[in-house]
């Protein structure tokens, strides 16, 4: 309820009181609820309503996962379509919040990995899971602060995984929202494949259209691996719908170290509360 709206009955019954006992010629009278009513609606208008896809907190086909978990209790999922080069990609996660609000944990993988580096196609299950845990530590104003301990597993043809952690601020002003990940990540069993450490900054921005939720990005990712550094860039487009969105992106990787293009479609559902506490 809007917080003048609240108080409008008491202010009308104090008019009438003031009319029985003093009375004000009629015109006053109309003239004073008029404006009442009048600052009802417009307080009410100020308003917004809340975004299509307001429930969503999503991994996505940003360069950055948003910070804050999802609802508790709630159950979200993604699906999308990914092209890097010869490769062709179905990745898919799976979000989770039974205890609290401010956790949830995540799983992360390829349901199909499509590749031909040497002209003969194979397709197979991703060979990584990926598990993620969410905690929002700080939450003031615009701002939100989330700590992610994240820990990957090689589950086809490699042995090891990693582990490491994603420290992501967010800050939201207007239809404006800047979301910063930095990740560090250590290897179990270092490869050439696997490397030893592997630092991760990731920084978009995002601007809000309408009052549904549409929106674009852009984005930009450093990279430390091996001794090694890539940057690269992205911008895509957010479109909503009733507690879910469709993301699309388009990315340059590695724009100093061997030039890609990358395209990728997601669609993200949350599909509310699957978790409740008896």
């Amino acid at each position: 309820m809007p917080f003048y709206s609240a108080f409008f009955p008491t202010s009308t019954m104090r008019i009438r009181m003031v009319r029985r006992l003093h009375p004000l010629p009629n015109a006053l009278v109309s003239l004073a609820c008029a404006l009442l009513n009048w600052s009802s609606a417009s307080a009410q208008q100020a308003s917004s309503p809340q975004p299509l896809n307001g429930s969503v907190s999503d991994y996505g086909t940003t360069f950055v996962f948003s910070p804050p978990p999802i609802c508790g209790g709630c159950v979200e999922t993604e699906l999308g379509f990914q092209s890097l080069s010869d490769g062709r990609y179905i990745p898919a996660v799976v979000s989770f919040a039974p205890f609290s609000p401010r956790t949830d944990f995540s799983v992360l993988a390829n349901l199909l990995d499509s590749e031909a580096p040497n002209h003969a196609r194979t397709t197979h299950f991703g060979n990584q899971l990926d598990l993620v845990l969410r905690q929002q530590i700080l939450q003031k104003g615009g701002f939100e602060l989330t700590l992610a301990p994240r820990g990957a597993a090689l589950v086809r043809g490699s042995d090891g995984g990693r582990v490491g952690a994603t420290v992501a601020p967010q800050l939201s002003w207007g239809r404006n929202l800047a979301v910063l990940n930095v990740t560090l990540t250590a290897s179990i069993g270092v490869t050439s494949a696997n490397p030893r450490t592997d630092y991760l900054t990731d920084f978009d921005y995002f601007r809000t259209l309408d009052n549904r939720g549409t929106a674009f990005f852009l984005g930009f990712q450093h990279e430390v691996s091996a001794g090694q550094q890539t940057a690269s860039t992205e911008e895509g487009l957010v479109i909503p719908f009733r507690n879910g969105q469709v993301e699309l992106e388009t990315a340059q990787i590695d724009l100093n170290s061997g030039f890609q293009e990358q395209f990728q479609a997601r669609v993200i559902v949350n599909w509310g509360k699957a978790f409740r506490r008896r």
